[in-house]
């Protein structure tokens, strides 16, 4: 069974009335229209429509929460506090209250339910959350939240509790989990703020505009950048999936090259595979002189995108 601790995963509470126009208005996605037991996947963006945040946001009877995995949720909720004048919204963070785990794969999320006592079709759905409920072995009532996700192909349970993750009945983890869920990470282009992508990156150059970015929900802050950038046609970087015959802690931070020797990108992330290792890279799209390859201990190690 394929289960981890999420550590990374940044947790923010969105309440009041107002709450699904205003995060409606300061996001990529169309939060207005997410039903109740609903996600979607979403960037936060700048005025300039410059990356602040991504993550999930999740729709629920009484709030609604946006999870991330790392980046700056103190800055993003500086960014999201500073707008609120007349409107019902509060926002905080849950982050230091919260616990989280993934399961990866279908036999294992169907039996991270199961050990909840919850029916195995609840989160069958991609992009599908609800409140969950177990007992802890003193007999006190948690109430975890789930979200089911898919990532290149795969389905995973991502689950967070109020409580302590010890307290928690879990299977036990295996080691390989935290690899399998980073390489399918890279694979999906999932990018973390901050490392993968910053202010510095608009949200249309992480190529994730089908399941992040809705270009008929109307105007909302970074709207008209990313509307040019879609008449335009293309961005100038792109986040990529890149494949060497190298290991990962080797192949991250290193520099790509075009055939002629001009650095095209950088990669971010790194994760082991059987042939070698697989990582994330903002890559310029104008670089077209192919082969790529990159330098590893003094010796030319081709590039696979």
């Amino acid at each position: 069974m394929t289960i981890l601790r999420l550590p990374a995963l940044s947790r923010l509470i969105v309440t009041g009335k107002d709450r699904a126009k205003y995060l409606h208005n300061f996001c990529t996605n169309n939060i207005r229209d997410l039903q109740t037991g609903k996600a979607c996947e979403a960037f936060f963006c700048d005025v300039k429509a410059r990356v602040i945040a991504h993550g999930y946001v999740l729709a629920f009877d009484d709030c609604h929460e946006v999870w991330m995995l790392g980046g700056d949720e103190p800055g993003l909720l500086k960014h999201l506090n500073r707008y609120i004048i007349a409107e019902d919204v509060t926002i905080t963070s849950g982050t230091e209250f919260t616990a989280a785990n993934a399961a990866v794969g279908e036999i294992s999320a169907n039996a991270l339910l199961l050990s909840m006592q919850e029916p195995v079709c609840l989160l069958q759905e991609p992009l599908s959350c609800a409140r969950l409920q177990i007992r802890d072995p003193n007999n006190a009532l948690l109430t975890p939240t789930g979200l089911a996700v898919t990532w290149a192909d795969t389905p995973m349970l991502w689950v967070a509790t109020p409580n302590d993750a010890s307290q928690m009945p879990l299977p036990a983890e295996v080691g390989v989990a935290a690899v399998t869920f980073e390489q399918l990470r890279i694979r999906e282009r999932f990018p973390i703020i901050n490392q993968d992508m910053s202010i510095e990156n608009m949200a249309p150059e992480a190529e994730r505009n089908s399941s992040a970015i809705s270009y008929v929900k109307g105007c909302y802050l970074g709207q008209e950048p990313i509307a040019r950038l879609d008449a335009m046609g293309h961005v100038n970087r792109a986040l990529r999936c890149v494949a060497a015959a190298t290991s990962a802690s080797l192949f991250l931070q290193t520099s790509i090259l075009s055939s002629d020797g001009t650095v095209v990108g950088v990669v971010t992330s790194a994760a082991t595979v059987a042939d070698g290792s697989i990582g994330l890279a903002m890559i310029r799209v104008s670089a077209n002189k192919a082969p790529f390859k990159c330098e590893i201990d003094g010796k030319d190690v081709a590039i696979r995108l």
